[in-house]
Order: C-alpha cells, then sequence, then structure tokens
C-alpha cells in the first residue's frame, strides 16, 4: 500500500512521585512492603533501556526532570547511554520542567522556576533542550501558563486535562498563546492500575521479582484496535503508550509488526509529531478565533484539593517567601563580595518544588507519603534558614542592642516582625535610627536568657534595611484594659459586635458600613456537610450549619498598640460532628498603624465529611477578582457538579480575592488558604473562606480489587490548626490600589538579623504598575537575574535603576537567553510591559 498513514508509538509513563506510596522511601502497611516511586521510576528508565539496546528503532521518554534526576542520583553510570539516545532523538524528557506542580496554589515566580530549573537541567544534562510542553494531570491550569512556557520558548503543549483546551489554541491572561492540537489518539495501552507487593516476598524482594518488590508479571497493556477512523485530518496517528507505574510491555514491538500491513508504524518521541503540527504552531500569534479557547484559564475542577490537607498549602506559601527571600539575601551578600551558593538555592527549590507536585500540595496522598512530605518541609525550612542566616552574617555589622529588619522583596512594608534578642525583661522598647518609638506588641520569654519582641516595623523600603535599637522597659508592659461595649477601633476601621459576633465594620476613610451582618456574622464559622475525596466534592448535599448560636464573646481588649475581640466558637452536637470535634477561639484585631483587619483562627478539629468556611458578609454586591501566581481575573459564580473531578462553588486564588463594588471594594488576604467562594445576595453579596476540610472517601487511593491501602484517615486533618487571613478595603479599584503589594506584605515574613545590616548598591524599580518580583543569580556566568511583572492589566514602564558594578544589561526570555540588550543612561534602564507581562532582565557583573 502506498502512502500508508503513519501510527508513532510513543512510551512516557504519568509516574506521580507522591500518591499511594512515597517518593523516595518504602514504607510498610498491612505486613506488605510498599516500593517508592523513586523506585520503580529506575526500573522503567532500566527497562526502556534495555529495549533500547536491543532494537535500534525503540524511543522512549521521561515526563518531567525529577524523574531523571531522581534516576541518575542511583545510577549515574547510566548517563553516557541516555545522553546518546537523547542526541539520536530516541530519548527526550518532556517539557514538565521539574514536575508536573499544582498552578493554582503556588505564586508565579513558583511556577516559573519549575520549568525553568527543570528545562536547562535537562538541557545541561542531555545537551538536548525540550520542544513540548506538558501539563499531564494537573488540576486545572492558571492564566499565565501559556506566557511561561512561550518565555520558555516552548509553543506546543500537551496533557491538559479535568478543564480541557477546546480548540487548537489556548491564549493567556497576557496575550500569549501555545498550540494545543495534537495528532488524535488513535490507539491507546497502559492502562492506571497500579503495583501491589510481589505475592511471594510481599514487597521485600525475592527471586521470583527479581529483587524489585512488586508484582513481577504486570506489564503495561497493549493497545486495542486503531480507530481508523480519527487519521483522515493529519494522515498519521498517535498511540499513546501512557500508562501509570505500569512497566513497559516488550510486546509492543510485535502488535507493532502486526499493524505494518496497514500502517507505516514509527517508534517515536512526541518531538517526532512535530512536522504534521507545524503549520498550526507557525500561526501560534495569529490564530484563528474559532480555533481559540474560550478563556484564560483552565479552571475550575477538583476543588476539594484547595482545603484537603491544609497545612501543605499554609507551609508552601509561608516556604515560598522565606526561600524567595534567602536567595535576594544571597545576591545582595554577593554584590558585597560573598560567593553566591547557587547550587545550594537551586537544591533548596527542588526539594520546595516537590512539594508542590499535584499530587503533592493538593493532598491527594495516602499518609505514608504525607508524613515524607511533612519532613522534606522540615529540610527545607532548614535548608533555607541555613542560606539566609549565611547571607544576614555577611552584610551584618555587630551592634549591641540593635536588630535590623531587611526587606528583601519589591515593595515596601509596613509589617508586624518578631526579633529574638538577649534579655529577660518583661517589655522592651523599641526605636528606630531616627528616634521614633516602634509599637510593640507582645514580648514573651524564649528561653536561654532570651525574650521574643513583636514590633511594627513601619515604612520598610523595598530592597532596603531599618535597623532598630531595642531596650528594657524598666516601667513594665503598657496597662491593658478592657471594655464592655463590644466595639474596636483604630484609625481606619470600627468594628461593633454583640454577644455572637461581629455585626458591623465601618470604614472611615469610605465614610461607609463595608461589612454588615445578615444571613452569617462578618467571621463567622460555619460548618458544610461535604461528603467526597480529596479531589471533591461528592454529593450535592451541601447543608450548612452556621455557627453564631454557638459563638461567644469572650473579651473585649485595649492595648497601647492594638484592641482586640476574642470569640469562642464549640459545634453543636450534629451527625457527623460533635462536641468537641470543632472548636475554634478567633481574635479580631485592629493595629494602629495598619489599614487592615487582622483574623486568627486557633481550631481544634476531629470529625467527618465536612468543610469549615470563614463568612465574610458585605454590604454591597459587586463582581469577584482573584489573585493568581503573577496575575488576577475576574471570575463569576457558578453552579457546582459533583463527580469526582467536580467543583463545588469555589475558586481558587493566591495570596488574595475580593468582591468589587462601584464605591467600594473589599479584599480578604490570605496566607497559604486558597479556596474562596463569592455568593450573590440581596442585600450585599458574602465571600466565604474554606479553612478547613474533613474528606473521608478514598477515590483512587484504596482499590482493592488489586491495590490494598487504607492508610488514608489522616486526610480528615484531624488536630490543631492555626489560621491567619485578614480584610482590606480600598477606595478604587483594585487595578488601581495597592491591594498586590499587600497581600504579598501580609503573607512574606520579613528576616530580622541581629546588628545593623548595611547593603551594597542594588536595582531599585520605579513604576506605577510594574514591581519587581524576584532577584536571583544568573543561571550561567556572573550575573543577577531581576524579574518584574506588570501587576495591572495595562501597559506600562518601569525605570530600573542599575549599580555601577553592572557591566550591561539584556533583556532575556525565562530562560536568560536570546536576549536584547537594553542601554543603561543615567544610571539606569527602562523597560516596558504589556499588560500581565513577566520580564526578565540580567545584569552582567
Amino acid at each position: 500500500m502506498k502512502n500508508k498513514p503513519i501510527l508513532y508509538i510513543t512510551t512516557n509513563n504519568h509516574f506521580d512521585p507522591t500518591w499511594r506510596r512515597c517518593w523516595q522511601r518504602r514504607f510498610d502497611f498491612g505486613g506488605d512492603t510498599y516500593a517508592s516511586y523513586a523506585e520503580l521510576q529506575a526500573y522503567y528508565i532500566d527497562d526502556n533501556l534495555a529495549l533500547a539496546a536491543s532494537h535500534p528503532d525503540y524511543k522512549f521518554e521521561v515526563e518531567s526532570a525529577a524523574v531523571l534526576r531522581e534516576y541518575l542520583r542511583s545510577r549515574p553510570e547510566k548517563l553516557p547511554a541516555l545522553r546518546a539516545l537523547a542526541q539520536e532523538g530516541r530519548f527526550a524528557v518532556t517539557g514538565a520542567g521539574e514536575h508536573v506542580v499544582d498552578a493554582n496554589m503556588i505564586l508565579g515566580e513558583s511556577l516559573v522556576r519549575n520549568f525553568v530549573l527543570g528545562l536547562l537541567w535537562v538541557e545541561d544534562t542531555l545537551g538536548v533542550p525540550a520542544r513540548v510542553g506538558v501539563r499531564n494531570d494537573a488540576f486545572g491550569n492558571s492564566a499565565q501558563v501559556p506566557q511561561i512556557l512561550r518565555s520558555c520558548e516552548l509553543r506546543w503543549a500537551t496533557g491538559f486535562s479535568y478543564s480541557s483546551v477546546r480548540g487548537d489554541y489556548w491564549r493567556g491572561l497576557d496575550g500569549s498563546t501555545v498550540c494545543t492540537a495534537c495528532l488524535p489518539v488513535v490507539a491507546a495501552g497502559g492502562g492506571c492500575w497500579k503495583y501491589p507487593p510481589c505475592r511471594k516476598c510481599r514487597g521485600a524482594g525475592c527471586p521470583a521479582c527479581n529483587g524489585r518488590g512488586i508484582e513481577p508479571s504486570w506489564r503495561a497493556h497493549l493497545p486495542g484496535e486503531v480507530d481508523q477512523a480519527k487519521l483522515g485530518r493529519f494522515g498519521a496517528g498517535w498511540v499513546r503508550m501512557c500508562p501509570e507505574e505500569l512497566l513497559p510491555n516488550p510486546e509492543i514491538r510485535r502488535w507493532a509488526a502486526r499493524q505494518t500491513a496497514t500502517y507505516d508504524v514509527r517508534f517515536a518521541i512526541q518531538e517526532d509529531l512535530l512536522p504534521h503540527l507545524q503549520d498550526l504552531i507557525d500561526r501560534v500569534d495569529r490564530p484563528p478565533n474559532r480555533a481559540l479557547h474560550d478563556g484564560v484559564e483552565l479552571n475550575p475542577n477538583n476543588s476539594g484539593t484547595w482545603v484537603t490537607r491544609i497545612k501543605l498549602k499554609q507551609t508552601c506559601r509561608r516556604q515560598e517567601y522565606a526561600l524567595l527571600a534567602a536567595e535576594t539575601l544571597n545576591v545582595l551578600a554577593a554584590l558585597a563580595g560573598q560567593a553566591c551558593p547557587r547550587r545550594r538555592i537551586d537544591a533548596a527549590w527542588e526539594k520546595l518544588l516537590f512539594t508542590m507536585f499535584h499530587d503533592a500540595i493538593t493532598a491527594t496522598h495516602v499518609d505514608p507519603a504525607y508524613d515524607e512530605l511533612r519532613d522534606v518541609a522540615a529540610r527545607i525550612d532548614r535548608d533555607t534558614a541555613a542560606l539566609r542566616d549565611r547571607a544576614l552574617a555577611g552584610l551584618a555589622r555587630p551592634r549591641r542592642g540593635a536588630v535590623s529588619v531587611v526587606n528583601p522583596f519589591g515593595a515596601a512594608a509596613t509589617q508586624l516582625v518578631r526579633a529574638v534578642v538577649p534579655g529577660r525583661a518583661a517589655w522592651m522598647k523599641v526605636t528606630d535610627d531616627a528616634g521614633r518609638a516602634a509599637d510593640v506588641v507582645s514580648c514573651q520569654a524564649a528561653g536561654g536568657g532570651k525574650v521574643a519582641v513583636e514590633f511594627l516595623a513601619r515604612d520598610v523600603g523595598a530592597l532596603s534595611a531599618r535597623t532598630y535599637r531595642l531596650a528594657a522597659d524598666r516601667a513594665g508592659p503598657p496597662a491593658a484594659r478592657t471594655r464592655r461595649k463590644p466595639v474596636i477601633r483604630n484609625g481606619r476601621f470600627r468594628i461593633e459586635a454583640d454577644a455572637n459576633g461581629i455585626v458591623s465594620v465601618h470604614d472611615r476613610r469610605l465614610a461607609a458600613e463595608i461589612l454588615r451582618a445578615g444571613r452569617y456574622r462578618v467571621g463567622e464559622m460555619i460548618l458544610e456537610h461535604d461528603e467526597g475525596s480529596p479531589w471533591a466534592t461528592l454529593h450535592p448535599d451541601r447543608t450548612r450549619t452556621p455557627l453564631a448560636d454557638h459563638t461567644r464573646l469572650r473579651s473585649v481588649e485595649i492595648a497601647s498598640s492594638h484592641e482586640r475581640m476574642t470569640f469562642e466558637c464549640q459545634a453543636p452536637r450534629r451527625a457527623g460532628f460533635a462536641d468537641p470535634n470543632f472548636r475554634a477561639v478567633t481574635t479580631v484585631t485592629l493595629f494602629r498603624r495598619l489599614d487592615r483587619i487582622d483574623f486568627v483562627t486557633q481550631a481544634r478539629w476531629n470529625t467527618y465529611n465536612h468543610r469549615v468556611r470563614v463568612a465574610m458578609p458585605l454590604a454591597f454586591s459587586g463582581r469577584g477578582v482573584y489573585g493568581i501566581g503573577y496575575g488576577a481575573v475576574r471570575r463569576k459564580p457558578y453552579e457546582p457538579w459533583f463527580s469526582w473531578a467536580g467543583a463545588n462553588g469555589d475558586w481558587p486564588a493566591v495570596n488574595w480575592a475580593g468582591v468589587e463594588g462601584p464605591r467600594a471594594r473589599v479584599a480578604l488576604l490570605n496566607k497559604g488558604l486558597p479556596s474562596y467562594c463569592h455568593e450573590k445576595a440581596r442585600g450585599g453579596d458574602v465571600l466565604l473562606l474554606s479553612i478547613l476540610r474533613s474528606c473521608a472517601i478514598p477515590t483512587y487511593l484504596h482499590e482493592p480489587a488489586y491495590y490494598t491501602m487504607t492508610d488514608f484517615d489522616g486526610m480528615r486533618d484531624a488536630g490543631e490548626h492555626r489560621f491567619e487571613y485578614a480584610l482590606a478595603a480600598y477606595d478604587r479599584p483594585f487595578a488601581d490600589s495597592d491591594v498586590v503589594a499587600d497581600a504579598e506584605g501580609y503573607s512574606a515574613a520579613l528576616p530580622v538579623a541581629a546588628g545593623e545590616v548595611r547593603l551594597p548598591a542594588r536595582p531599585g524599580v520605579r513604576s506605577p504598575n510594574v514591581r519587581l518580583s524576584a532577584l536571583k543569580w544568573a543561571h550561567k556566568g556572573r550575573a543577577m537575574v531581576l524579574r518584574l511583572v506588570e501587576y495591572r492589566g495595562r501597559a506600562g514602564e518601569a525605570r530600573v535603576a542599575v549599580p555601577s558594578c553592572v557591566r550591561k544589561v539584556a533583556r532575556t526570555n525565562l530562560l536568560e537567553r536570546r536576549g536584547r540588550d537594553v542601554p543603561i543612561a543615567g544610571g539606569c534602564v527602562r523597560v516596558r510591559l504589556g499588560p500581565w507581562e513577566i520580564a526578565t532582565l540580567r545584569m552582567g557583573l
């Protein structure tokens, strides 16, 4: 037969580094030993290498950089063979980056680093760049993914699922577009069956399983019949061998041989499909409208992942900002003469990105995997603290009784900080170098002859430091008093309550009430029936039990630095939850010099099939706006649907979400609490924040037909919890306000160093709508890299101050290449950015 249709057979396992088993450790359960994902991935590569050695036409892929990185740690001798196959076009690592990370709950810079670190490491290791981006199995995709892929030199991407691309192209928030078309899948093999322990040795390793500890007879399923009807458009089809876990099946060659009478059969990597798609890819910047996806993001879906095992989300946000701070401090220390520990910083990012994987931060895993993640998080904290302290030691000079508050971020900050200093005083005075007293909030013994002082550091400029002197206050702590009337106030807000909760919040600047009790009190806890899995709510019964009637005002405290209300809430006895299975104490604080309302909730939780929401009833109606990584999007309420990948009415948000009315705008800031719901209501909308969820259905975790695993009770999140969230209000639209800086400042802790920190000459950014979001050391060469982001949704210019040590400045892509020189004039460069654009400047030293 002439001009046979082509069948491309690709082999690329979807490997979850954590899910039903752990990443790097085996674990025992029910008398069986379960192999780690790293072991299974190593067996996959070993077996594919053997097939490639025996059959010169055989090709295979690895999905992400971390899989290959971990393999080479245990088998470094395999690198020459893999490198040779890659350069022959017989092996590839597809462009997932370090991992297929979640894109909805992490910072924009974290999403950037995932691709940059992974793609550059693969290219350096194999000598071949990735040419296709993949997002296999990610639970939704942010509106900035297209821009990030394009700036990583990827115009073609595959693997979008759950909320899939409708059309051949996806255009993101800034207008960047990726081609998502692909050859039709005309046959598929593999299977999603997961390896149980070997029946003979129960996972310990024996001759029958070749020491692997997994069921030896299981292999990827062969494809079924080819669907010829799908071949028309391209004259070619894709045969996907994309199992989860299952090792390659040598019989695939015989299956391929049986097709040769009808088809031109070729083993392939995904890049081999490019010639059939090149015309579509070449039109990626000018696609026909009918071929464009009808939205800038691929959401919502799998909304349970935004709440389940909430500590993972909280820890991730804290560690993202801590690592960004440590990295910036080390760049500043390098400008002062130290060597920059780039490899140590990258290693910390590698660990952090593992915790952002789409079955990690999402909490869709068994308890042993959760325990491993928490151990990894502890190592991240140690590594980050060591990096931070190393840099500060080089930047600080001894000065008795002094500490320096350092702002390593791109916007000026007024924030609460915590300094631990020698002393035993009951109270401390804090003054800056200009003699201005800082508001001291608390002093507590920290052990070892030290005291922890919490105070308000005001107006600490971007990339700057402010020194404070701490001294014992012989007068002791200022007298605090209580107020019988349930009212607290500061220069901006007045909050009124009754015995069961907050009834009103008045904004003095807006001269208006902005929150008002209606169906719910302000900050009221709500128990909502939520029968589901870690992925989603599965039953339409979402009966709510508002807890105002079970909430009591405990105290009203008036101090020199703040005024505070404290409420105690205890759930009633009902089916599914019972006293004392949910109890919470919430403080509502107005700090004298902060234009926001701070909430802290300490909760005890041990229940089934419920979630906890916090209600913020507004005194107006408006449209919902949600922060995302490196952007913001407007979203409308939607009808929920209930399936394993369903969504219950919530949307994901990074750092903040709010409602924008005609005269007032209210934003709810959070520290790693990403699940929001905006409900329309008469008399004023309601903004709801989910903080806890006790899912109990083990969808895809326990499938006893072939994989017995019931170690998942921890996904109910029983135990003690602490939640922090805050309200801010604005007299102008969010796009014109300081909400982005306010939300980032709220989440990003400012480092404190003993002594006086003196920073070297450093870059600075001046712009009404462009901010500095990251400062890092270059991937190659002696240079620093600045990440700039347009954050208001309109084009603008940034004036970037250039230190005298900089020889030249180039504007590059995210991979820090394809640069265009930017002229330095008057000690600065000017950079133009489009709406929501992410820009990279490389400053050579």
